[in-house]
């Protein structure tokens, strides 16, 4: 039965919804009887609680604060953080179960404790054998580093209380538990008052706490929205388990910028950087091979060179098939109707497939052109020249349009050794670079990027 009518609002437990009636069903994530009543706040004339001004104050007057931040360990870690961990911080790292997670943050955790000082490690769901032999493998020995299984949420705070770390990992908050709370872990309820304790703690204590989060079939992080709003830093751990590489993303970062990656390789030891990933995603290419083109993206604020492959091949069933991997299939379909109507004349009768060597997951529109060149080189069966690099993004005009930070996709190219860039023409004609060659339409990208002697 809903609850009875009041002067209060209702939210969801699970993705934060508000409103002035109950509903069974939540209108915003779909989740059933997640409606929760909250009391009115009240109007008073009582000054605001303590530690907080009770007038306005000149914002250009308030001091700015410094912040100490320390690495950890990782450059590539840094880069994403904005600079390294902020003391104080919480922050919450999402991914799907055994891309890397509990490896990353054992190694972090180590570097921290071997230069900065304390470290805390608790795991919900390893046993202190398991950890030891994953840490063997990893090398891992800090005399700083400690480690405790446990999942009930207060028993953890208070183990920390006591050793006093600077430094604490809560592998995973879905398995933490508040014993004053009647449900079970991983609830959206025992996932709130889980995480408000820790943010509490952190604060307080000024600890830096990384927690770890599970993720759901869409990709987001297991639990309620509320969960997101309540850290400072949420970081995304990406890529295909079958794939040897790994990206972190910031989602959200209230210390740095979002827009920052971090790419890993994952081997028999464990996690290490990849310093250079356009190099790492060329490493295997191929020559004078037919439907593959190199384009210059952007993942974060870092360019990035990568092989896109097109297979195009005769219908084998009635209606032809668009299958992309790694990148976008609506924007394949685009791609596809506008080589079809403007440079290949029976593209809409055979099947296409698009992917990303190296299972890179590139969604920009600089990707574009590279996806055009790479179908026309695999229909008329002729290779693209092995030094050409592109990038713009296709209209459905068939025109060549500029994107962001192309300057930086040209020095990429230029520094691993292209010596032809295609570019949108408006970029070309302001720019003085070698190799740089300006293409307004689709059929000028083709046209020079195909090996002419096999056209």
């Amino acid at each position: 039965m809903p609850p009875s009518a009041s002067n209060g609002r209702f939210v969801c437990s699970v993705c934060g919804y508000q409103s002035l009636r109950w509903y069974g069903r939540c209108p915003e994530c779909g989740q059933w009887n997640t409606l929760e009543e909250q009391a009115p706040v009240g109007r008073s004339g009582t000054p605001g609680k303590a530690g907080f001004p009770e007038s306005p104050v000149v914002l250009s007057a308030v001091a700015p604060e410094e912040v100490n931040r320390f690495s950890s360990g990782l450059p590539e870690l840094d880069r994403v953080l904005g600079g390294g961990f902020v003391p104080g911080s919480l922050l919450l790292l999402g991914g799907e179960p055994g891309i890397g997670k509990s490896t990353l943050l054992l190694s972090v955790a180590d570097n921290v404790a071997s230069s900065v000082g304390r470290s805390l490690y608790i795991s919900g769901e390893e046993s202190l054998g398991q950890v030891k032999l994953r840490a063997d493998r990893l090398s891992i020995g800090s005399e700083q580093l400690y480690f405790a299984s446990e999942r009930d949420i207060d028993s953890i705070l208070q183990m920390s209380r006591e050793l006093e770390p600077g430094f604490l990992v809560v592998d995973s908050i879905q398995t933490c538990e508040d014993r004053s709370i009647d449900s079970l872990p991983g609830s959206p309820a025992q996932i709130r008052a889980c995480a408000i304790k820790l943010q509490e703690y952190a604060k307080l204590e000024n600890v830096t706490a990384i927690l770890v989060g599970h993720t759901v079939k869409t990709g987001d992080i297991a639990g309620p929205r509320l969960l997101e709003h309540l850290v400072d830093t949420v970081l995304y751990f990406e890529g295909e388990l079958s794939h040897l590489y790994r990206i972190i993303r910031a989602r959200k970062n209230r210390f740095g910028a979002t827009d920052e990656v971090a790419v890993f390789g994952m081997g028999d030891s464990g996690l290490r950087e990849i310093r250079n990933p356009s190099e790492f995603f060329l490493s295997e290419r191929l020559e004078n091979r037919s439907g593959c083109c190199v384009a210059a993206c952007v993942q974060g604020n870092r360019p990035v060179l990568v092989e896109v492959q097109s297979l195009v091949t005769p219908c084998q069933y009635g209606s032809p098939r668009r299958i992309a991997g790694e990148t976008d299939g609506q924007k394949l379909l685009l791609i596809a109707a506008a080589m079809s109507k403007y440079l290949v004349q029976g593209l809409e009768k055979t099947d296409v497939f698009v992917k990303i060597a190296g299972g890179a997951r590139i969604n920009e529109p600089g990707i574009d052109l590279a996806c055009g060149i790479a179908m026309v080189s695999s229909y008329y069966d002729v290779p693209v020249r092995h030094d050409v690099v592109c990038f713009g993004e296709i209209g459905l005009s068939g025109e060549v349009r500029m994107v962001p930070r192309m300057e930086d996709r040209v020095r990429e190219a230029l520094r691993l050794g292209f010596n032809r860039v295609l570019v949108p023409r408006g970029f070309a004609g302001n720019r003085d670079y070698p190799g740089i060659i300006g293409v307004s339409t689709v059929e000028e990208g083709v046209r020079n990027a195909l090996v002419r002697d096999k056209a």
